[in-house]
């Protein structure tokens, strides 16, 4: 590329592989130090290239971004050594500085929990005899209602540090790269009062943050006084984002319509104040750069408003550059803003290349920015009025733009974004024009701040109703299997496609035309039998996913022909979280999976069975089968009421029953009746022996040893060539004759890291490394992933180990 040519592409390019950079120093280990010289080195090389307008100007830039983003990602990945992230595992006490308003909510038991993020200051250990100094951003989890404190304030709190823990399954959100990126190193888990708060004076900074908080409460308090509380939970989330107090219906509704993104503080609240700020500006004939000014000073008071959280800080940023293009009349160069701002942001803070938030807002406002004018264009060129062009060149450019991300991380999109952005979103903007004035109007007249929101609690019922007649519609949401690498960077490049210069999409024209119709066809041909012949010939294999649950056991079986079953679902003690709508749901749709034949439970324990409430709800399940403790039992575990249809699928198991799935087959080895049962509830598992040609895999719920010897003693044989090792490797399962019984080759163990239970215990191991048995941990190494043709086993987990 000749330098000065085509400028945008040199931008995108710069960004690309400035990213690249940072994600080379997220997979591989490089030293700082020596590259911090390469970068100055290709800094004086790039310079002076460009000085002499050399046409190799262009690939020294690019390398130099490249070593940036590997320094930059480097660094954003190291701590420093007084981060208190380096003592986890341990009992300490710690001091810091509030930087969040306190957060409350019920977890499934009715019960209050409190959330601190702080700013650590000092800690200490109880083996230190002074506070130490220390570092990091602390979230503090304590039992009970919140207590009153303000940004600022000192907090000091007693309990067990730990280290964050995703959930790591293949698709699923990396939320220690999600915390990072914020600046969360570690975790707290304390008791009420273990927490201590003590005031203090606050700087400029914690001041303009406190005022933010104060305003928020003003506006919540206002809208509750003039609406139910959901819905002033609803109209609150719409201004400022979150989730807590808001109706699940009314989620589940945005979710499928595809308006899931307002209830989030993005890119489209600024846009939305500061297209307002312009609105009346041009109403009222202000000179553009005065107009500029007060859209920026609206921007900056909105991001004070929100929190400054990083979404909000984020999207000012980007609405604060392109309005200093406005002011300069320079309107055209957004598309230079969007990348100069994405340039700055990943260099500033390396970390956010992982973060779902900035990935989905700069993949949307990329494609608002490119590729909708495109669509605009073609639209109005074949006759569509402006107005509809506009609005459907928005809607189909940021679908199109994220639908790789949306694949990946939810396994589905919606077919009626499209329909609900062009009828929801002028009534849900004007909601948030109106709220944010109207809390504002209440400062001043509050009885007109009351009346402005129960007009908008009607309004927000309208558009409730709307959403969920959308929702409603058949094939509003439909499953889409994960792209790999290969067919994300196939999808962009044809998109890209559409955003090249004339110049250059003539000549690739050019290089196509020098094929021959005869020679394409001829390819594409030879291509297509290939992948026929591959379908055909290649060998047919079972696939055994262990799913990272925590402390709990979810395994997925997909048989040759495209048939899936769960043994276990996983689940919390607490119902805190929804394993089953939160991880199982979205593993089975990015594996192209839509409906189970069947659920096999081992036990009603919720660490392996309340997930399958959460699938029962938003898959079709065939069959449920379980133990004999009664459909009470499960209903209680799955947070479903006894009386729930979907109970109706629920079917015990008997002691020699056998299933065929598709060539897989299930046997109920062991199925204790109810009179058994009279202890902890791990004496009802059932266990079952999954068979594909000569490999077999043997599941044992949390059975312990005086269920093993009962197993043995009735004279069942549990050989199989795999264990899923009993009760996570507890040290009251997995006994050393049960073990010589089964004899297994390969052992998978279920388990969550830093778990309070001591769970796999070292006697366990030991006796699982006797017996010559290969150990794989979810703990360790997250899901696993056993494939078999039904001779041998391959393995290979999330952070990309394989056991041959």
């Amino acid at each position: 590329m000749e330098q000065g040519q085509h400028p945008k592409c040199f931008a995108a390019g710069l960004l690309l592989v400035l990213a690249l950079g940072i994600y080379a120093a997220h997979v591989a280990f490089f030293p700082v130090m020596p590259l911090c010289i390469v970068l100055g080195i290709l800094f004086l090389l790039s310079t002076f290239l460009a000085w002499r307008s050399s046409r190799w100007t262009f690939l020294s830039f690019l390398l130099l971004f490249f070593v940036l983003g590997i320094v930059r990602g480097a660094m954003g990945f190291s701590l420093p050594a007084n981060d208190i992230s380096h003592i986890p595992g341990s009992d300490v006490k710690v001091r810091g500085i509030l930087r969040e308003a306190p957060q409350e909510s019920m977890n499934g038991r009715g019960e209050a929990r409190s959330r601190y993020r702080i700013e650590v200051t000092e800690v200490k250990r109880p083996r230190d005899e002074d506070w130490q100094t220390a570092s990091g951003g602390l979230r503090i989890y304590a039992q009970g209602a919140a207590k009153e404190a303000q940004i600022g304030d000192r907090v000091t709190a007693s309990g067990n540090l730990r280290l964050p823990h995703s959930y790591r399954n293949e698709g699923q959100i990396d939320t220690v790269l999600l915390l990072r990126a914020d600046g969360i190193t570690a975790s707290l888990m304390a008791k009420a009062s273990q927490v201590k708060i003590e005031s203090r004076d606050a700087g400029w900074r914690d001041a303009v943050l406190r005022i933010g908080t104060r305003l928020r409460a003003h506006y919540f308090e206002t809208m509750q006084k003039s609406m139910a509380r959901p819905d002033a939970a609803a109209l609150f989330a719409m201004l400022f984002g979150g989730y807590d107090g808001i109706k699940e219906s009314l989620v589940d509704s945005f979710v499928t319509t595809g308006l899931v993104h307002i209830l989030s503080v993005s890119g489209s609240h600024v846009s939305l104040l500061a297209a307002t700020i312009a609105w009346l500006g041009l109403l009222l004939r202000l000179p553009r750069p005065l107009t500029a000014g007060l859209v920026l000073l609206a921007v900056a008071f909105y991001v004070i408003l929100a929190g400054c959280v990083p979404p909000a800080v984020r999207s000012g940023v980007m609405g604060g550059l392109a309005f200093i293009a406005l002011a300069i009349d320079r309107e055209h160069e957004g598309q230079y803003i969007m990348l100069l701002t994405g340039m700055l942001m990943l260099a500033a803070s390396p970390l956010l290349l992982f973060h779902i938030s900035f990935q989905l807002s700069f993949a949307a406002t990329a494609g608002l920015l490119f590729l909708a004018p495109v669509f605009r264009t073609w639209m109005k060129a074949h006759g569509l009025p402006n107005f509809a062009a506009a609005g459907l060149s928005i809607t189909l450019a940021a679908q199109l733009a994220t639908l790789p991300l949306l694949a990946y991380y939810f396994g589905r999109v919606s077919l009626v974004a499209f329909l609900a952005n062009l009828i929801l979103v002028p009534p849900v903007e004007l909601l948030i024009v109106i709220a944010l004035f109207g809390g504002m109007a209440a400062l001043a007249l509050p009885i007109l701040g009351q009346l402005v929101f129960a007009l908008l609690g009607l309004l927000l019922g309208f558009v409730y109703e709307l959403a969920r007649k959308l929702s409603g519609m058949p094939l509003a949401m439909v499953g889409v299997s994960a792209m790999g690498a290969g067919k994300t960077a196939c999808y962009y490049l044809a998109l890209s496609f559409l955003l090249l210069p004339d110049c250059l999409r003539n000549r690739l024209r050019e290089y196509a035309s020098l094929f021959h119709r005869q020679e394409v066809c001829a390819i594409a041909s030879v291509s297509l039998l290939l992948l026929l012949l591959h379908a055909v010939l290649a060998p047919k294999t079972m696939e055994v996913h262990f799913l990272d649950v925590h402390q709990g056991d979810a395994c997925l079986i997909k048989t040759p022909h495209g048939h899936a079953f769960f043994i276990d679902t996983g689940g919390t003690r607490d119902g805190a979280y929804d394993v089953g709508k939160q991880i199982d749901v979205p593993y089975l749709r990015r594996n192209g999976i839509r409906s189970l034949d069947a659920i096999f439970l081992s036990h009603a324990h919720e660490d392996h069975a309340a997930g399958a409430g959460g699938i029962l709800r938003e898959l079709p399940v065939y069959h449920v089968y379980t133990a004999s403790e009664g459909r009470n039992v499960y209903a209680k575990s799955m947070g479903m009421s006894i009386a729930d249809p979907l109970l109706d699928t629920l079917t015990p198991l008997c002691t020699g029953e056998r299933f065929a799935i598709d060539g897989v087959t299930v046997d109920v080895l062991f199925a204790p009746a109810a009179a058994q049962m009279n202890g902890s509830g791990n004496e009802a598992c059932d266990v079952l022996r999954v068979s594909y040609g000569d490999v077999s895999i043997l599941f044992t719920g949390d059975m312990e040893e005086p269920e093993e010897h009962d197993l043995l003693a009735h004279g069942i044989d549990p050989a199989s060539t795999i264990l899923k090792v009993s009760h996570h490797g507890a040290a009251t399962s997995t006994s050393g004759a049960f073990l010589r019984a089964v004899a297994p080759k390969l052992a998978v163990i279920s388990v969550g890291a830093d778990n309070t239970y001591g769970h796999p215990a070292p006697a366990v191991l030991a006796r699982l490394e006797a017996q010559g048995a290969s150990v794989l941990r979810t703990d360790e190494q997250g899901a696993v992933i056993l494939t078999t043709d039904g001779k041998g086993v391959q393995a290979k987990t999330y952070i990309g180990a394989t056991v041959p």
